[in-house]
């Protein structure tokens, strides 16, 4: 059957907004399936063949694009288990809303939304961590943003274009009706991260009360203390190549990551002009996001 083997459930972002944290949460709850792998941003690319270029463009193309392939994640789901998936390219892009549409009407979508300009920031920081931002000085990368992407680079160097909610959610809201939409911000979650899982399982269509494991801080973000240690542990080299033949990827990033935490500065602010930068250019969106989730969100330009 087409419907067979697809999610109940997705989050859908946004990107840098906890959304890693909420997968593992959520794949501790014994009445959810959700597959290992994370992002298979189907709903982003159905049926196409990807082809992007520069820096980390494997973080896209390695996308998942085929129905068959994608209904292969759930294929192990148990009899009765709640499906779902984390992808927060969704809320990015415009092909995703339609295509999910087609497919599972009755879908279930988790948004997070973080303040954009902090959001934009973090991303930055991100692609700073992967080693593939090469731009030490943030208002640069985003005057750097448009020829990048006219260059064919993936999203993730759009930084300001990631976080634009009013115009994502608006595209989200003509697809599906709103009560199928479970919608935060990233300050509830931090600020009350238990109840908001809590809220969300019962969303999703969790009977049991669920109080999921937080000890472990997933997928911080923060700037490298040493270039050459972050390039040696995230690019591809001899000895990671070598690595990977006998290690398993999950246990393998694992790793990586937790070395990588050991070489991450996360103290490092937001310059001024930067951060002017973005008040201009998301200003408007930030005002629509108010609008249609019916909330002041005007303190996010403070």
């Amino acid at each position: 059957m087409l419907n067979e083997n697809l999610p109940d459930f997705a989050v859908i972002g946004a990107a840098r907004s906890g959304t890693t944290a909420i997968h593992a949460y959520l794949r501790q709850c014994p009445e959810i399936f959700m597959p290992d792998v994370k992002e298979p941003n189907f709903f982003a690319y159905q049926d196409q063949d990807l082809a992007v270029t520069g820096p980390g463009a494997d973080m896209i193309n390695n996308s998942i694009t085929r129905l068959a392939d994608y209904q292969a994640l759930f294929a192990a789901a148990p009899a009765g288990a709640i499906k779902g998936e984390a992808s927060p390219l969704y809320l990015f892009e415009p092909a995703a809303p339609k295509n999910a549409a087609k497919l599972v009407p009755n879908l279930r979508i988790v948004v997070i939304l973080r303040n954009p300009i902090e959001q934009a920031y973090s991303h930055y920081q991100y692609a700073r961590k992967l080693a593939i931002e090469k731009e030490p000085n943030f208002k640069r990368a985003l005057m750097k943003e448009g020829a990048r992407i006219q260059r064919g680079w993936q999203p993730l160097f759009g930084y300001s274009q990631f976080p634009r909610y009013g115009t994502q959610l608006n595209r989200w809201f003509k697809y599906f009706p709103r009560d199928q939409f479970f919608i935060r911000t990233y300050e509830e979650f931090q600020e009350n991260p238990i109840q908001t899982m809590k809220d969300m399982a019962r969303f999703i269509g969790v009977k049991n009360d669920f109080v999921p494991d937080m000890n472990k801080r997933l997928n911080a973000g923060g700037q490298p203390r040493s270039t050459f240690v972050q390039n040696f542990l995230y690019k591809k080299n001899p000895i990671t190549s070598a690595v990977g033949l006998v290690v398993p990827q999950q246990t393998r990033l694992a790793i990586r990551d937790w070395l990588g935490s050991f070489n991450t500065r996360a103290d490092i602010a937001m310059s001024e002009d930067a951060r002017d930068v973005l008040r201009e250019r998301l200003a408007g969106e930030i005002l629509e996001t108010g609008r249609i989730i019916g909330r002041d969100m005007r303190y996010w330009m403070d």
